[in-house]
């Protein structure tokens, strides 16, 4: 199978070097790997604004092979330092690190070496990011990933050449789906035509989130948790579409993920 989705583990800790890569070889840092076909890169996360590691962060390297994405994801240590093997060489790859639900700018690799570094930033305290990762993921919706931003039925070949990001910053983009703020309530999903005081028997009703058919109790935490890396397609229904499917629950409409490990 052409999708990846491996999480490697970092178990040692390389510091006080000031280039990682330079300090040590390929098999120091993947033991395992096959230097003919494989590159890595190493680095670490900082917050920017704090100027220290981000400890607890993941970073993905997300790319395009044989027509399908790939997908390999590390965990960095306490300092923030991570490592990535299993990349390809000689290849475009796309890092990006990510807290929670906060992620940093995607940004573009070269595996032209065998093993080099690349240090990342991500803000733990900008309250900006989702209005530049907007800018960054909208510039692609007038181009060959425009299905992914307006069709009713999106699929894995439309998001091959999208950058690594969550199905929340995905749907972020669309043109039927927008995201309000509610007190009491949080950030819930509607339809783009829908008024947000939109009651069904005094109840406010959301667009609903299923995975793999089972009915989400918190869709907006759900899609902001999933990869686009994990999708194999994404249905949005209207109400109607949404009734005629799973019956009347007064939903104004439904969200369908389809994963691949499905």
């Amino acid at each position: 199978m052409l999708y990846s989705n491996v999480r490697f583990i970092l178990t040692a800790v390389f510091l006080g070097t000031p280039s990682l890569a330079v300090a040590q070889d390929f098999t120091d840092f993947c033991p395992d790997g096959n230097e003919e076909t494989d590159a890595a890169v190493v680095g670490y996360v900082t917050d920017p604004d704090l100027n220290t590691g981000v400890p607890g962060v993941s970073v993905a390297a997300s790319w395009v092979q044989d027509g399908a994405r790939r997908r390999i994801v590390a965990d960095a240590n306490l300092e923030g330092l991570f490592i990535l093997c299993g990349l390809p060489q000689e290849s475009e790859v796309s890092l990006r690190a990510s807290f929670g639900d906060r992620r940093g700018s995607a940004v573009p690799y070269t595996t032209s070496a065998i093993l080099a570094q690349q240090d990342l930033n991500l803000s733990l305290t900008a309250d900006n990011e989702e209005e530049e990762f907007d800018k960054e993921v909208g510039s692609l919706a007038g181009g060959g990933s425009g299905r992914a931003f307006s069709a009713d039925v999106i699929r894995a070949e439309d998001l091959v050449y999208l950058p690594e990001m969550s199905v929340y910053q995905l749907l972020r983009q669309h043109q039927r789906i927008r995201f309000d703020r509610f007190t009491g309530m949080g950030e819930v999903i509607l339809f783009d035509h829908v008024v947000s005081t939109s009651l069904n028997n005094g109840r406010f009703t959301t667009v609903q989130v299923l995975v793999n058919e089972r009915p989400q109790g918190d869709g907006v935490s759900v899609v902001r948790g999933l990869s686009i890396d994990e999708v194999q397609r994404i249905d949005i229904l209207s109400r109607s579409e949404a009734s005629a499917r799973y019956g009347g629950d007064g939903w104004i409409g439904a969200i369908v993920i389809t994963t691949k490990d499905r």
